[in-house]
């Protein structure tokens, strides 16, 4: 018989490839909280990383090479690398409680900026990363490649964060998902390891993944066909609205 661990862990992985491949940013952000309401914040988050992995390695074969220029993308890595350290360093002494709340609190912020231009919290960020886009153009792989690190160690939110440089730096929708891809792909190996280091999550963990991998590949081909074919608008506020649900339920 099939445990309900399982099962949660196919679904989130299924509809996480769906939005890995279809959308190119919030897959990790829907992962985390649909996995925390079946699991402990902290497991869930370990959990996340595998399975972003597996979507990572499936999505790579529909955007192979699709991403930014070689300079440009090294810049990214190197900057991202002191940010995946301090994010390995922070994460332990954050208490399970908190970081449950902060994920939903995260989520909240995160699918209402989107979901509604006007928000305070949406604005404020235009005008602080618009500030930075201005100002420290040249060196805006870096601040971003750093600031992303952190996040996806922390929250799997990487991908918000690496957005806000490629919006810009990558106009072609083919490359702004490919670029995400390629830099997930890489982080979330050193996450999966650092997470078994410092504890989060442990083999058996890793073992529960493993069946839910057809799911993944499932979701990442079906989130290709979106990508090129569907309402890209349409299906991106979709997928908003169910993280900002899941988001809510976690601050109850």
């Amino acid at each position: 018989m099939i445990s309900s661990d399982i099962v949660i862990i196919a679904l989130a992985g299924f509809f996480s490839g769906i939005i890995k491949t279809g959308v190119g940013v919030g897959s990790g952000i829907f992962l985390l909280p649909t996995l925390a309401l079946g699991f402990p914040a902290k497991l869930a988050l370990g959990l996340g990383a595998p399975l972003l992995l597996a979507s990572d390695a499936i999505g790579l074969r529909y955007y192979w090479k699709q991403w930014l220029p070689r300079t440009e993308l090294t810049r990214l890595f190197l900057a991202a690398l002191p940010g995946l350290i301090l994010g390995v360093v922070l994460l332990p002494l954050i208490p399970g409680g908190i970081f449950r709340i902060g994920v939903g609190v995260f989520g909240v912020f995160y699918a209402l900026s989107l979901l509604w231009p006007q928000f305070p919290a949406a604005v404020l960020l235009r005008r602080l990363f618009g500030g930075l886009n201005a100002r420290y153009a040249e060196k805006g792989a870096y601040i971003y490649g750093f600031l992303g690190g952190v996040s996806t160690v922390l929250a799997h939110a990487g991908g918000l964060v690496w957005s806000l440089y490629l919006i810009t730096a990558a106009r072609d929708r083919r490359i702004f998902v490919g670029t995400t891809i390629i830099l997930f792909f890489v982080t979330n190996i050193y996450k999966t390891v650092s997470y078994v280091y410092i504890g989060i999550i442990g083999p058996d963990d890793l073992l529960k993944v493993i069946p839910a991998i057809p799911m993944i590949f499932l979701g990442s081909y079906l989130g290709n066909v979106i990508n090129k074919r569907c309402n890209y608008i349409l299906f991106r506020k979709i997928v908003l609205c169910f993280i900002l649900f899941i988001s809510v339920t976690l601050c109850i």
